[in-house]
């Protein structure tokens, strides 16, 4: 029985290491995209304010920045710019001196996730005090609810209109309405709402992601007003007042959903919406396609930059650390095979004592255990994996011994490929 409890607490210290280094090693990642993403932040508001303030599509494309920014936690230069290391390493140093922080950092974050899933339940739940109508060529749904005409859903997207409203408006604006919500789902405004949710709850130290939806739903609104007074043929002030007629209509609504044909809550935002209707200027939809392309192919290179300037899944190190019972390191990366003090032949780790000596400290003692850790492989600096270990019980002066070699389990095994790939 005793033997039985010594294994599970082992295997329960092994697994507890494995959680441990994985939460530690990924929340140091995800700290440091937090970091990127205020500068990435700061660079998209700058530039929808400036530049591309009147430039309705750039100005949404500039949001797709943001996908980048989880893939900014191994850059090489975290470690050779000083102006980037101290921010970095102060990740580094903080997930990895105060254990409790990672598990509260993906708790929070988890919790924040849950409850984006719990809302996406609950707008799922919308349909089923909804039956389905069909209006024009569209398939959409009516609710004695007091909602704003809306869509959701990703897999299987749906269109919501109000019952009451389908009998103060014409067939006309009501086919306006549908078109509107049509292209919000054909454009992936729905993906594009989502994933923000989930990316500002995996990077929610940067509180300004959060606010910062209401300026990403904003702009995918002017987009899609614009396609929406493209293909429906309205002029823009009629488009403009069937918006207004919805947002009288809206008030006191008890559910608001990112994709509404009203877009935001605020007067302001209503406003600034009808402005930019008013100054409606018919556009080139090859030349919207060319700079979405042209965009895209931007974005695919920096990413192949960013992948090429950074730390690949993990790193075989060649070099050999020496060092005692106690960890303490006498000798370090490839001096010991520098010195020619140890060969490896048919799987024997061979060491040549009065070799081995020539770069020992020369009082190190006899009769003292020696470690040869070797093959290591590393996530980040600073931040490693794991390693072969071998071992004599002592270094003579002189003569060839063959060292102990650690023999792994299926389990380590296991362990140092879910760390090398999964992590």
């Amino acid at each position: 029985m005793d033997n039985a409890m010594i294994v599970i607490f082992r295997e329960l210290h092994r697994l507890e290491e494995l959680v441990s280094f994985s939460g530690t090693y990924k929340v140091t990642l995800a700290l440091r995209c937090t970091i990127v993403s205020f500068f990435i932040l700061a660079i998209v508001m700058f530039l929808r304010e400036t530049i591309l303030k009147n430039t309705v599509f750039l100005k949404g494309l500039i949001w797709s920045l943001f996908l980048l920014v989880p893939f900014f936690g191994k850059l090489k230069a975290y470690y050779s710019i000083k102006f980037l290391a101290k921010p970095s390493m102060f990740c580094q140093a903080v997930a990895i001196s105060y254990p409790w922080f990672p598990a509260v950092y993906i708790i929070v974050a988890g919790i924040l996730i849950i409850r984006f899933i719990r809302d996406l339940r609950g707008m799922g739940k919308l349909l089923e005090e909804a039956e389905p109508f069909h209006m024009g060529k569209e398939d959409v749904w009516v609710t004695d609810l007091p909602v704003s005409p809306c869509s959701f859903g990703l897999f299987s997207p749906r269109i919501l209109i109000p019952r009451a409203l389908t009998d103060e408006l014409t067939d006309k604006e009501l086919e306006t309405i549908i078109i509107h919500e049509r292209t919000h789902i054909r454009l992936g405004h729905l993906w594009i709402f989502s994933i923000w949710e989930i990316f500002s709850s995996l990077f929610w130290m940067n509180p300004l992601l959060r606010f910062s939806f209401r300026y990403l739903r904003a702009d995918m609104e002017e987009i899609c007003d614009r396609v929406t007074i493209a293909h429906s043929g309205n002029d823009p002030a009629g488009y403009g007042e069937l918006i207004l007629k919805n947002a009288v209509f809206s008030v006191g609504m008890r559910k608001r959903l990112p994709a509404m044909f009203i877009g935001g809550n605020g007067k302001e935002e209503l406003k600034r919406r009808c402005v930019k209707i008013a100054d409606y200027i018919p556009y080139s939809k090859s030349i919207a396609w060319y700079m979405t392309g042209v965009s895209a192919a931007m974005l695919i290179a920096v990413f192949i930059a960013i992948s090429f300037y950074s730390y690949p899944k993990y790193e075989i190190l060649p070099d050999i650390t020496v060092t005692d019972d106690i960890a303490k390191v006498y000798v370090d990366w490839d001096e010991v095979e520098k010195a020619g003090a140890i060969e490896r032949k048919n799987g024997k780790f061979l060491v040549d004592a009065k070799k081995l000596r020539t770069v020992l400290p020369g009082d190190f003692p006899r009769n003292k255990y020696i470690y040869f850790y070797y093959d290591a492989f590393m996530k980040i600096p600073g931040m490693g994996g794991g390693s072969d270990v071998a071992w004599l019980e002592d270094v003579p002066e002189e003569g060839i011994f063959e060292a102990i070699v650690a023999e792994r389990e299926i389990k380590d095994d296991i362990c140092i490929w879910i760390i090398k790939y999964l992590i």
